[in-house]
């Protein structure tokens, strides 16, 4: 790597850390003033386990799990926003000038630019699917550390997989993640329902572990009942994680792209679900669209400082206005989940690529 790479970097990299960090700050914040009778509350409600924590302890153990998921929200707007001063950085100190003289083009000095912001992009991708699931199944399990409501849900909402099979259950509890008096509907080859009962079925990895045994009833008035033994291990076609999901309500934005394929797959007519599957992938890449679009269209804006900024705002709102109206068309039908998902994230990096490619220094 070229010195003139890492000076690059290195602009990128400080202005970017300054502008997560700042806006970190702001976040919390905003939501710390919102949610502050919520934290001094908790010890008056009568059998929480927040009655053995300072309010400061908690404020600490809430936003230790939340801050994360904030930052991954504006992580977008913050990596283009890091590019574009940069570019502005370099353009107000007279750098650029002199290094194209010298016989290095516009594109090229700023590839490093690019390769980061492709990496950032890349990295929410990853962030995203491995890390937002267990932080928002912490987020929600911290709320109700501070509430009354602890322990479980009576009668969760039944689940039903992409081949029928519908599994419902009396309690699903919080702690242990376990449901009991389960009964599960499976579809019979032949026709009818084979009907499996659990008096308790725990989370074993992706599946379940039944330490009470599980009663099956095959379809058929002289059909004779069989039974699995204490501690069997039990696929009903639903993840423990997935059954989390549900009852918990954590919402379309705390999911990963296996839990949502789940959810597409037993719910195929919602069309939003289809559209938030493939946004997955395609609203952590705006950042690097934008950036590609961004640099060429500030290089023509002079040297003014603030001008990055400015500009980042304006192909953010773009970007987000862009994202409403196509995903609104998604969800109607209008346009298939694939087109509404990346006819955004498309524009953008037409426009980029079409913008990059007439700098001719």
């Amino acid at each position: 790597m070229r010195v003139l790479d890492r000076y690059v970097l290195f602009v990128f990299l400080k202005v970017f850390l300054v502008a997560l960090v700042s806006f970190g700050v702001l976040l919390v914040a905003i939501d710390f003033f919102g949610r502050l009778g919520y934290f001094l509350d908790a010890d008056r409600v009568d059998g929480t386990f927040a009655e053995g924590y300072s309010t400061t302890q908690r404020i600490f153990l809430f936003y230790a799990v939340y801050v994360p998921f904030l930052l991954q929200q504006v992580l977008p707007f913050v990596t283009v926003s890091a590019g574009l001063f940069a570019v502005a950085h370099m353009l107000h100190g007279n750098e650029v000038a002199p290094v194209v003289a010298a016989g290095t083009s516009v594109r090229r000095l700023f590839l490093p630019l690019f390769a980061a912001g492709l990496l950032v992009s890349l990295g929410h991708v990853a962030f995203q699917q491995f890390l937002v699931p267990a932080l928002s199944k912490e987020q929600m399990a911290i709320k109700r550390f501070f509430t009354a409501d602890q322990t479980g849900v009576r009668d969760p909402p039944h689940v039903r997989d992409g081949k029928g099979t519908v599994t419902r259950a009396n309690w699903y509890g919080f702690s242990d993640g376990a449901l009991t008096g389960v009964v599960v509907q499976r579809p019979w080859q032949t026709g009818g329902f084979e009907i499996w009962k659990a008096p308790r079925l725990e989370p074993l990895g992706d599946h379940w572990r039944a330490p009470e045994g599980v009663e099956i009833q095959p379809p058929g008035v002289d059909s004779l009942p069989r039974r699995l033994p204490e501690g069997a291990e039990v696929f009903i076609g639903v993840a423990p994680d997935d059954v989390d999901a549900l009852v918990t309500k954590r919402g379309i934005a705390g999911l990963s792209l296996s839990q949502l394929k789940g959810l597409v797959d037993r719910f195929p007519g919602r069309r939003h679900l289809r559209v938030a599957l493939h946004k997955q992938i395609s609203r952590p890449l705006a950042s690097f669209a934008m950036l590609l679009l961004g640099v060429p269209l500030l290089l023509g804006a002079g040297r003014a400082y603030f001008a990055g900024g400015a500009l980042a705002f304006a192909l953010s709102m773009a970007y987000y206005f862009l994202d409403i109206f196509f995903t609104s068309l998604g969800d109607r039908g209008d346009l298939p989940p694939f087109l509404a998902a990346y006819s955004p994230l498309a524009l953008l990096l037409s426009l980029g690529v079409a913008r990059l490619s007439t700098v001719t220094t």
